[in-house]
């Protein structure tokens, strides 16, 4: 029966997913005198958040693990007329990031919004992951975020506004080869910040979780660049929806129809689906290798 019920619900739901991407009609705020946060600034998707940001005249608080990397970025936009401040900052490290934080209250800055954008991948099976990566990936990709949201939110909430933004996956939502650690982490992104949202609904306060498909970066290598998008493409559809104060962002917007009948669907059903793109998928796993999986990590 719920099964039949889910059914008849269906074309309803995607009716209004068609209606809602012709007339999207949300008001937009403007996002400029700000400053923001982006931490994995160095480079990829961190990066073009700082442009694109920056562009719209922001203050950028670029924050990364590499300095060369985050130096250079703040040093073009500099050199393109912005405000712009770098930090280094190993984000696994909760002293480190204490002291981001203390530097840049000491410094007389508020941030207005904060991008958890910092994550690793290191893209093998949970039993071909040391105790150490697995430990390591968690610690970038969630727990670090809510050390900065533990830390900046404080003072958003004294001023009733701010906007947390939580850079996760598609990951979060659908099941993916070889990825236990990362889908994990990235579904916890997502689920902290609909915490957070329930916890301080009676506040000014927003939270976004932007979760697209794969995106052609230096985080993953070896991916077949005609299914990834651009960074340029993500943070410019992020950043709409940041303006508009959603709550989710999937990119493509495929992602949100595919969801929907993920939701829907029993799961016999869905597991019957995943085992039928078992051999594509694993194809199109078998050459990506994690950024990191490489390195030494102490």
């Amino acid at each position: 029966m719920s099964f039949l019920l889910a059914l008849v619900k269906l074309p309803f739901v995607l009716l209004l997913e068609i209606v809602y991407f012709i007339f999207r009609c949300r008001p937009k705020k403007e996002i400029k005198n700000q400053h923001i946060l982006i931490t994995g600034a160095g480079q990829g998707i961190g990066a073009e958040f700082a442009r694109q940001f920056a562009a719209m005249g922001n203050t950028i608080h670029c924050v990364d693990i590499d300095e060369k990397l985050v130096e250079n970025i703040v040093d073009d936009l500099k050199g393109n007329g912005h405000q712009a401040y770098s930090y280094t900052c190993d984000l696994t490290k909760h002293d480190q990031v204490q002291r981001l934080h203390d530097d840049i209250l000491g410094a007389g800055f508020v941030i207005n919004i904060l991008v958890n954008n910092a994550g690793v991948a290191f893209m093998a099976g949970i039993l071909d992951m040391s105790l150490t990566q697995i430990q390591h990936s968690m610690m970038v990709n969630i727990v670090s975020n809510l050390w900065l949201i533990k830390l900046f939110m404080p003072k958003m909430l004294e001023l009733n506004e701010g906007h947390i933004v939580n850079i996760a996956s598609g990951a979060g939502f659908f099941p993916m080869i070889n990825k236990t650690d990362y889908c994990s982490a990235k579904a916890g992104s997502i689920h902290a910040l609909n915490q957070l949202r329930m916890d301080h609904m009676k506040t000014k306060l927003k939270f976004t979780a932007v979760c697209p498909f794969f995106v052609n970066t230096k985080m993953i290598a070896g991916l077949d660049t005609s299914i990834a998008m651009s960074a340029e493409h993500l943070v410019t559809k992020a950043i709409r929806g940041i303006r508009e104060d959603k709550e989710v962002i999937l990119v493509p917007d495929t992602l949100r129809v595919i969801k929907i009948i993920q939701d829907f669907a029993p799961p016999y059903l869905m597991r019957a689906l995943y085992a039928t793109k078992t051999e594509k998928r694993a194809k199109l796993s078998k050459n990506i290798y994690g950024q990191r999986m490489d390195e030494k990590i102490e």
